[in-house]
């Protein structure tokens, strides 16, 4: 464990050319971020991921419900193992040379191919209740509750370190 804790803080690697870890001590004139500084950060992302959870279970879903925003997604494609192999191996969007191919080995017509490939990817994308309920939360980016939290604690963080 020592050789790897060695090897993790080498200074040649995290440090400028005439800097030393024993720079970075604290003194009485001086005192520096050190690396137990960090342990803040993960309690509180994992407390706001939480808050995020709650945020999206118990405020957006039921928001979203009685806005009748319906939880169903895109039209399924119909199960076949020669397309979604060829999907999810090969391509999503296949050129007109492999849609000949595979019309020939399916013998289905190029546009039902097309539109077998087309819904396949639309069952990936979130539905619409998804996406308002990730929308709605305020902070999505950087406005409103999770980012000014955000905010709040990196400047809290900071504070602590420098004081």
């Amino acid at each position: 464990m020592a050789g790897f804790s060695a090897w993790f803080w080498n200074e040649r690697f995290w440090l400028p050319h005439n800097v030393t870890w024993a720079d970075l001590k604290n003194t009485d004139g001086a005192e520096y971020p050190q690396a137990s500084d960090l342990h803040f950060a993960f309690p509180l992302a994992i407390g706001i991921f939480f808050v995020r959870l709650a945020f999206e279970r118990f405020l957006a879903k039921p928001c979203a419900v009685s806005l009748r925003i319906q939880a169903n997604g895109p039209r399924r494609a119909q199960p076949n193992a020669i397309l979604e192999k060829v999907f999810t191996s090969i391509t999503k969007s296949p050129d007109e040379k492999r849609l000949e191919g595979l019309s020939k080995q399916l013998d289905w017509d190029i546009r039902k191919i097309q539109r077998w490939f087309r819904h396949r990817r639309n069952e990936d994308k979130p539905s619409t209740l998804t996406k308002f309920c990730e929308s709605m939360l305020p902070g999505s980016g950087t406005h409103g509750i999770a980012g000014t939290t955000t905010h709040i604690s990196n400047w809290n963080l900071t504070c602590i370190i420098i004081t």
